[in-house]
């Protein structure tokens, strides 16, 4: 079914806000798991800047090879110019949105991953995460969420999500590109 695929490919349709997509539902015993790897993800988080899991099917590349296409999901003009000017420096070609217009704008683009703020003007990152989850194509991008929700309860909504790795703002240089590195080359 081409038409299908093709939307799916374009991402307007899965990120129409009146387009329902339902959160993955998890049982009492993955809750457990979740929140075990939350508690860890929240030490991390406190002592090394950022938590990242890795999931088997999610797509690696050999560090060598062409830069990443990364996709900066942040609303902060100033904390989205230090992240490409970050990304740029250490050699990735970074490109920016800050709303769901953006969102898809930078999705036709490809990215190899995206970095992606939960708080935007007229989107929830947790909502926006879900919807690539939920879409065929999109399935195995890796994200990594940055925002200033850090608490158990936010890392776990991440974790349930699908997301691949957990920053907080302020993010730091070395911890950023060690995330990257650890999602996209290991």
């Amino acid at each position: 079914m081409a038409g299908s695929d093709d939307l799916d490919l374009d991402f307007t349709s899965l990120l129409d806000p009146a387009t329902a997509v339902p959160e993955p539902a998890a049982t009492g015993q993955q809750e457990a798991a979740l929140n075990d790897e939350a508690v860890i993800g929240e030490s991390k988080l406190a002592s090394n800047g950022f938590f990242v899991r890795l999931f088997p099917d999610a797509p690696r590349r050999a560090p060598a090879s062409a830069p990443l296409k990364i996709l900066v999901i942040e609303d902060d003009e100033v904390t989205s110019a230090l992240l490409k000017r970050i990304l740029d420096k250490a050699g990735h070609q970074a490109f920016t949105a800050a709303n769901r217009a953006g969102i898809v704008a930078g999705m036709k683009a490809k990215p190899d991953l995206v970095i992606l703020d939960i708080l935007l003007p007229d989107a929830n990152g947790f909502d926006i995460l879900n919807r690539i989850r939920s879409s065929g194509s999109l399935r195995t991008l890796p994200v990594l969420l940055l925002s200033g929700l850090g608490s158990l309860e936010d890392i776990m909504k991440g974790l349930k999500m699908g997301a691949n790795g957990y920053l907080t703002k302020p993010a730091r240089a070395k911890a950023l590109l060690n995330a990257i590195e650890e999602v996209m080359f290991k």
